[in-house]
């Protein structure tokens, strides 16, 4: 029931008219033609998630068959996708519901015997009750509202669940390509546009042309499993896999979890407990050649995104050299290498907490031409060392003016006085700073890149000092503002405002500020 490869089960928004329905051979034909503008279904935070399981599906089908290009029709689509699963065929893998417990449904593995059904004692009434989000307490969204859904929410809710759930206490173990059971499933790639269908090609491509690079790792093998919800599992410690025995891109699943049709079509679940990871990888701290994963050289284990999400200065550390490796698919293809063009660098996460929900985090940054060609071209290393070196510089002037406003802001908050400030004054010096920050976090890749792309070093000079000379304006604007907001005695407030403004100008100007760019300004007046 609720075949994949056969019902039309996936809403495609196409246009400007009403959602088409597709099976999931016509949703890959769509999206190779590029025809799909949106899946309407589809939350944020499952972006990533339904992304990297049609570009691994796509990629293992293409491999199996010997292709290097993806097809354009659904028959071709239909063809590939039953390769993966030869022994099924009546197609039970890509079924929502196999009443047969011994038997696989899509994205839910089969058990050992039929008595099996007595370990799946909890109930799931909607698909959001399946998703990664902590909803169990109605801390971060309230659960169990999306009772009247279509299908294909069931379909990309056992995706997210399957493919980027971390621990969620005894008995529920997270995925393997996470560092930890409280890390996250990070994707940071490129894409040379944001249309799904274009996204999905460039980079089922890539994994066609990266696969050896990943076998290299020594972490997965060529002919390992590709489908782990094909396999029986019984939630045991015996049955837990080791990723040798795995494909380089193989979709796993880490909850024992079954769907079954109510009267009228409705769909519903139970779900069991395990005694053990699927996948035991707990030592390899991340380090499964997860595609879209940055990996930290130094420390050797993957990216788990902090909070604060994906700040400029978490992406440049990405991007340029330093102790994070780039992850194979935010590296230029063969063809981008030869011909560099304009692209998106796409960075999405969900960060976890312990028993929370700490955000979903989702930045798109466009990349030039000549960024794109440091990164892909053999003598692009020190094009992309002088990137990172205009960055970090950039990075520092913008920390050294925080700094600055920070002095003077507290220094209005404490009446006028400079030394001696108490942490709690100090402390009211901080929003107006991230403020700054929040500046300087809006425009810094495009303007970082203007200053990349100058021809020359005088030109990149004149580029950095109108930056420079942007920010200090904005800084002494917000240091207005925190003057007109921050409470201060009004007997004081004269000389509260002057001193701090003495200080902001003093040291911008001072030796721990930025004196060459006013003597520059002298020297013009």
């Amino acid at each position: 029931m609720f075949d994949l490869l056969a019902d039309p089960l996936i809403r495609i928004g196409v246009g400007a008219g009403p959602p088409q329905s597709a099976s999931l051979p016509e949703v890959y034909a769509a999206l190779m033609r590029d025809d799909v503008d949106s899946f309407p279904a589809l939350r944020p935070h499952q972006r990533h998630a339904w992304h990297a399981f049609l570009v691994q599906l796509g990629a293992m089908a293409l491999h199996e068959a010997g292709r290097s290009e993806p097809p354009e029709d659904p028959a071709a689509w239909l063809r590939l996708i039953r390769g993966l699963t030869p022994n099924h065929p009546d197609d039970e893998p890509w079924r929502l519901v196999v009443d047969d417990i011994t038997k696989p449904a899509f994205m839910q593995p089969p058990a050992s015997s039929a008595n099996r059904w007595a370990d799946y004692k909890s109930a799931v009434t909607t698909p959001d009750e399946l998703d990664l989000l902590v909803t169990s307490k109605n801390h971060d969204l309230k659960s169990a509202v999306a009772a009247s859904v279509g299908i294909d929410a069931w379909i990309f809710a056992l995706v997210s669940l399957q493919t980027c759930e971390g621990f969620a206490g005894a008995g529920n173990y997270g995925i393997s390509r996470m560092n930890g059971g409280l890390g996250c499933r990070p994707a940071v790639s490129l894409t040379p546009s944001m249309r799904p269908g274009v996204h999905a090609r460039r980079d089922i491509g890539a994994l066609l042309e990266r696969r050896e690079s990943i076998l290299d790792l020594d972490v997965t093998s060529e002919n390992g499993i590709r489908l782990l919800w094909v396999r029986p599992w019984d939630g045991t410690k015996a049955e837990a896999l080791g990723t040798p025995s795995l494909d380089p891109y193989y979709i796993e699943i880490c909850r024992r979890i079954r769907l079954r049709a109510h009267r009228g079509g409705a769909l519903g679940g139970v779900r069991a407990t395990s005694k053990a990871a699927r996948i035991e990888a707990k030592a390899l701290k991340g380090l499964t050649g997860d595609p879209w994963t940055p990996v930290n050289q130094k420390d050797n284990k993957s990216l788990t995104l902090a909070a604060g999400g994906f700040t400029h200065r978490r992406i440049v550390d990405y991007l340029t050299p330093g102790d994070w490796g780039q992850s194979p698919l935010c590296k230029p293809t063969a063809a981008e290498r030869a011909n560099p063009r304009t692209m998106h660098l796409v960075a999405r996460a969900m960060v976890r907490g312990q028993g929370k929900t700490e955000g979903y985090h989702e930045r798109i940054v466009p990349l030039t031409k000549k960024v794109i060609g440091a990164f892909g071209r053999p003598h692009g290393a020190d094009d992309l060392g002088k990137l990172g070196e205009i960055a970090r510089a950039r990075l520092e002037d913008a920390a050294k003016l925080q700094r600055i406003l920070r002095h003077a802001v507290w220094t209005f908050a404490a009446g006028g006085k400079t030394e001696g400030v108490s942490e709690e004054v100090r402390s009211l010096a901080y929003p107006w700073a991230n403020k700054l920050d929040e500046r300087v976090d809006a425009t810094f890749f495009a303007d970082l890149q203007e200053e990349f792309e100058a021809d020359d070093q005088s030109d990149r000079d004149q580029i950095r000092r109108a930056w420079l000379l942007r920010l200090i304006g904005g800084a002494r604007g917000l240091l207005r503002q925190a003057e007109d907001a921050l409470p201060c005695p009004a007997i004081l407030r004269y000389r509260a405002r002057v001193r701090a403004d003495s200080v902001f100008e003093g040291r911008i100007r001072g030796n721990t500020g930025f004196p060459w760019l006013f003597d520059q300004e002298e020297q013009a007046e």
